[in-house]
């Protein structure tokens, strides 16, 4: 059975626990079904005990007219306060799709992004390179507005590589520049993004020897890039990245969302390498995210050992990889139980404590998007 077979009967679940997992497990996923995400979108807000982490991890995934049609009918219907986590969707629609529901979703999307949906869909190659520019600059003054405008600046690349306005000499070129400097300007940044977008495969010897950079926003499209190849080229370039520390959280999160055999092997023989229980804590979440039952030495070796992790809830990954297969073991309650008083401590420790153990909000977790506003994964953050 593939990844997607596998977790297609638990992609909603009545398990809170499992629920979860399987979001983290989707999140940067690039292959999820589009009709994936109108369940999860209809899971979340039929049921509010899921609702924060469902829309948190679904941004990832491609939306279609239904999943519009699912938020435009929502969003007046929930709490203030968690309003945003839909709205923030939204800004992540194709210009097309946006435009056709202009009507509807004014109140949610500002003026100067209308103009924007315009210009991609009817601007000269002139004009949209003069506001990729534009936005270019914009970025380097954001401040706390940064992550708003690296979205809009994801759209105008898109948008240049859609149109055939972006040719492989000159994404050699502004490389080349880019690679003499300490650090990635924007358009270095986007232009990884870029290659992705184009799948340019001849890229990924240099990529990957990117992941030596000290430099978080372009490690995470970096990450997003060589993921999208879905290739097993990319797991043998990033696997010696598994040994370094500076490397082992993105290299780990490449290869975790590689779907192959071969991915699953490099990661389990990292884990028998690894000396470092931190190391190996991401090493095993990415081995349960994989799904694979070959995995199952390395898993039940590192439950044996008896410590808290401070980068994983292992507990409820390893519970939920087990119920995922049908598989058996002695300990299986032992985790769901320590999994759900972790919740109940969280929510209790925030004075709202719900009926059922659920996800607090202000529980910052290692997959959580980062509270600094970066837009980056907690554990790839402030959280390293």
């Amino acid at each position: 059975m593939t990844f997607l077979e596998k977790i297609k009967p638990h992609l909603i679940s009545d398990d809170i626990l499992i629920q979860e997992v399987v979001v983290h497990a989707l999140h940067d996923y690039p292959n999820v079904p589009v009709e994936w995400t109108n369940e999860l979108l209809k899971e979340a807000f039929r049921n509010k005990d899921k609702q924060s982490s469902i829309l948190i991890y679904v941004e990832n995934q491609a939306f279609n007219e239904k999943a519009v049609k699912i938020l435009i009918e929502n969003i007046p219907l929930m709490q203030p306060s968690k309003r945003h986590l839909a709205v923030n969707l939204l800004h992540r629609l194709e210009p097309e799709l946006a435009l056709k529901y202009k009507e509807k979703l004014q109140e949610y999307i500002p003026k100067n992004t209308w103009a924007l949906y315009e210009l991609l869909l009817h601007g000269t190659e002139e004009e949209v390179y003069s506001e990729y520019g534009q936005i270019l600059n914009d970025l380097e003054r954001a401040g706390s507005e940064q992550h708003d405008f690296y979205i809009k600046a994801k759209k105008l690349a898109a948008c240049l590589v859609k149109k055939g306005w972006v040719t492989e000499v000159e994404i050699d070129l502004i490389l080349e520049e880019e690679l003499k400097e300490q650090w990635f300007s924007y358009n270095g940044i986007l232009n990884v993004y870029m290659i992705g977008l184009l799948k340019l495969e001849r890229y990924i010897p240099l990529l990957v020897r990117l992941l030596d950079r000290d430099d978080d926003s372009l490690l995470e499209e970096l990450s997003v890039t060589l993921t999208s190849f879905q290739s097993d080229e990319v797991v043998k370039e990033v696997a010696p990245y598994l040994k370094k520390d500076n490397s082992i959280i993105y290299a780990a999160s490449i290869i975790e969302n590689i779907k192959s055999d071969f991915a699953v092997k490099v990661l389990r023989e990292a884990y028998r390498s690894a000396k470092e229980l931190d190391d190996q804590d991401i090493l095993i979440e990415a081995l349960c995210h994989q799904l694979s039952e070959e995995a199952l030495p390395e898993i039940n070796e590192h439950m044996k050992l008896d410590y808290t992790s401070g980068l994983v809830d292992i507990e409820q990954t390893v519970y939920s990889y087990f119920s995922i297969l049908g598989l058996m073991h002695r300990e299986l309650a032992i985790w769901r139980q320590v999994a759900l008083e972790r919740e109940l401590d969280f929510r209790q420790k925030g004075n709202n404590l719900p009926p059922t153990p659920v996800r607090n909000e202000n529980k910052i977790g290692r997959n959580d998007p980062c509270l600094c506003g970066s837009g980056k994964k907690y554990k790839k953050c402030c959280g390293k």
